[in-house]
């Protein structure tokens, strides 16, 4: 089919086949709205946290807000293409919005780390706090950026095909940057965690249950959207219309469920919630000293330990405090909510 009649097509007819559409299927109705429901239900409760946490949890709420709404956005093209797999507008829509909208959810990972690794202690990463949220972050956007213009120009492809390979060129590039970006905060956060395991294990070890959740959870998300990310490299690589990109049931668990978990588990370990487990809001002593009680009870636990060790175990309570000087004077709450 040319480009003119492609143009003419508005509709599945002898003339227009569902072969010749970018996906070659019709989308399914009931998978497509079940994921529009559940990405809205998560934007609403995004607005609620916004709301309610304002004044601590409005950067993190507000990336994931804006990631769920233009997931929400998204589907509800594809739900249109259900009835009409020949809708141009519907399916530009969903072709851009579904490619951009997890780079919100990225960013709001880098915003978390950024926070752990000042709450824990900067001297446990090869990077300082105030680098894991600007630099990732405008990577982060830098990709975004790329993902749109170049998602603008291959849902062109129909009409225009080599402004839609110059489109889909971009896309690749996008995808494959923001990917990058990600695995590299990813192998930075487990040399931190590694770290401070080996210095601090005793700590780990007494951590409480809901911010081991919190964590289990965050490294969850972040293997998810990874996982989204390479799987959008060869479906995009493969062109608009290609092999991967026209099987559904492929792109509704590696895209979909992908980013549907991303965003329930983001909601449900918001900090807004998990502040408490965190940073002891009912325990207002400063932080070096909840952290010497955790350290205790791990002592506790090995009565039988040899006094060199004692020593070693006081030393380290003793840089810790060092090094907690700087914010043991205020609420460890306030820290926290004030970066995200």
């Amino acid at each position: 089919m040319n480009n003119t009649q492609r143009e003419r097509c508005e509709k599945i007819s002898p003339d227009c086949p569902l072969e010749d559409t970018i996906y070659g299927y019709v989308p399914n109705l009931g998978g497509n709205a079940f994921f529009g429901v559940v990405f809205g239900i998560c934007t609403l409760v995004q607005v609620y946290f916004l709301i309610r946490y304002w004044r601590l949890w409005k950067g993190y709420t507000i990336l994931v807000l804006i990631g769920s709404l233009l997931e929400c956005c998204g589907y509800a093209g594809r739900i249109l293409m259900s009835n009409n797999p020949w809708d141009g507008a519907a399916t530009s829509i969903q072709f851009v919005l579904l490619m951009v909208g997890p780079s919100f959810l990225a960013a709001a990972l880098y915003m978390t780390l950024r926070a752990l690794v000042q709450y824990f202690g900067e001297q446990y990463t090869k990077l300082p706090a105030r680098l894991w949220t600007w630099p990732f972050v405008t990577a982060d956007m830098l990709g975004f950026f790329s993902q749109c213009v170049g998602g603008v120009m291959a849902s062109m492809m129909e009409k225009y095909p080599s402004l839609g390979t110059v489109g889909r060129v971009i896309m690749v590039f996008g995808v494959s940057f923001q990917a990058v970006v990600m695995a590299i905060a990813g192998i930075l956060a487990a040399d931190f965690a590694f770290r401070m395991r080996r210095e601090r294990g005793s700590v780990f070890r007494h951590l409480p249950k809901d911010l081991n959740i919190f964590l289990i959870s965050l490294t969850v998300v972040f293997l998810l959207v990874l996982t989204r990310c390479i799987y959008r490299i060869p479906e995009l690589a493969g062109g608009v219309g290609g092999h991967m990109m026209r099987q559904e049931v492929e792109f509704m668990i590696l895209d979909g469920c992908m980013i549907a978990i991303s965003v329930i588990l983001l909601s449900v370990i918001h900090p807004g919630i998990y502040a408490t487990a965190i940073h002891g809001r009912a325990d207002h002593r400063p932080k070096s000293v909840r952290l010497m009680d955790l350290e205790s009870n791990a002592s506790r636990d090995g009565c039988d330990h040899k006094d060199h060790r004692q020593t070693d175990h006081v030393g380290h309570l003793q840089d810790d405090t060092n090094l907690d000087e700087s914010i043991a004077d205020s609420p460890p709450t306030t820290e926290f909510g004030d970066v995200l």
